[in-house]
């Protein structure tokens, strides 16, 4: 498979940022083609690709035999840290053209969040920025939040938890609000978070443990409907190890390039090729050390110093953020829709440990990953959109180069 590398270089010689082009068939295999492994040209340790069974369950009732045998063929994270420290290319799985976008369409993005509370948590202040610059933005929901813990101790009463999901749906709804975003559910029942040494199994049925062919089918369907330039998720740990979040990732890295494929559940619509897919990296070492010295230096006591003292240095993890978005006239919204999640969010509690104030200064932005781009992406960036917003024209389709 054909690869090329395109470099553009760095004033004052700081460093070089590439953009690696790969071959249309790592993406979106031919019918015929066994399943494999998409070719990582610039793989990173914690690359982890989910193994995703063969199944007709999914696909009994749509499309042809040929559909039903097909396996889904996922992302693996592409990445490279070089020596000098500076950050990485990025791979681009992608087809040979890129669709153009209607000049009368909005740009589009789509963030796949395991529960309620997860779009406000992750990115809640760069979607805010983003909505207002008229991007339509819309959450998908995997699942009900149903088995999750009451975090606020306002909030832990008998009849909270006899009717938690309702009540968390509610909550939902007033974040949604707040963002100004739409927002899908995706129907599956949260896992639970599970405790103990061994840890109990999964309980039966939950998101987690379904056959991970039917998420993918649900969400390559809302992707093509929806047709988002842009998708974010969590990194192949899930943000951290939740089971849903982990899950989360899983369903997402496979949905995006199944949405793409014409050859897989064509009942489900019209193939979506999304342009760039990122991970959030929400809570991360220096983003914290910065908070604990500004609080530090204002003179306030510092509620990250013993997390700091067991938390080592990871230099290999600060390189595999390449986007960072400026929001900081947004954190406001931000908190206002972590507060609509009463159950989740104790506003007397860690959320809000550090003033709104210390946060605009030391660390105005919120993070990503960027791990697969079907545009020229040289990174690092500060827009989630870098390398969209030209296609953002009447045309014929873009060709994408290195084809």
């Amino acid at each position: 498979m054909a690869a090329t590398s395109q470099t553009t270089g760095w004033s004052g010689g700081r460093s070089t940022s590439r953009v690696i082009v790969m071959d249309a068939s790592v993406m979106s295999p031919k019918p015929s083609t066994p399943a494999r492994t998409p070719v990582d040209r610039c793989a990173s340790p914690h690359a982890v690709t989910p193994s995703i069974p063969t199944s007709t369950s999914a696909t009994t009732t749509r499309g042809s035999e040929e559909d039903q045998d097909r396996r889904l063929t996922p992302y693996r994270s592409a990445r490279s840290g070089r020596s000098d420290g500076s950050g990485g290319g990025v791979g681009t799985a992608q087809s040979s053209v890129v669709p153009p976008v209607p000049a009368s369409s909005p740009l589009r993005l789509l963030h796949v969040h395991a529960h309620p509370d997860d779009e406000s948590s992750k990115g809640a202040a760069s979607t805010a920025r983003y909505v207002s610059e008229g991007v339509d933005v819309l959450v998908v929901t995997l699942t009900g939040g149903e088995r999750g813990s009451v975090l606020n101790p306002a909030m832990d009463r008998p009849e909270v938890w006899a009717d938690i999901t309702a009540i968390r749906r509610a909550e939902m709804d007033r974040a949604r609000e707040i963002l100004g975003i739409r927002q899908e559910w995706l129907g599956f029942v949260d896992s639970g978070f599970p405790e103990g040494d061994p840890p109990p199994p999964l309980p039966d049925g939950c998101f987690a443990v379904v056959p991970l062919e039917e998420p993918v089918a649900r969400l390559s369907a809302l992707i093509r409907s929806f047709r988002p330039h842009v998708v974010t998720t969590y990194d192949e740990n899930g943000g951290y190890p939740h089971p849903d979040h982990v899950r989360c990732h899983e369903v997402t890295v496979a949905a995006v390039p199944a949405a793409a494929d014409p050859g897989y559940r064509r009942a489900d619509g019209e193939p979506w090729q999304v342009l760039k897919l990122y991970y959030h990296h929400a809570f991360h070492r220096q983003r914290t050390v910065a908070l604990h010295e500004e609080m530090l230096r204002r003179g306030l006591e510092s509620p990250y110093t013993e997390r700091l003292a067991q938390w080592p240095p990871d230099p290999g993890h600060d390189r595999r953020i390449t986007t960072r978005v400026r929001c900081a006239d947004h954190f406001a919204t931000r908190d206002a829709a972590l507060l609509a999640h009463e159950t989740q969010i104790d506003p007397h509690g860690a959320w809000f440990a550090c003033p709104r104030e210390v946060h605009e200064a030391a660390w105005p932005t919120e993070d990503y990953e960027l791990v697969h781009s079907v545009v020229p992406a040289p990174v690092p960036e500060d827009d989630l959109f870098a390398g969209v917003r030209p296609l953002v024209a009447d045309g014929p389709p873009l060709s994408v180069p290195g084809e």
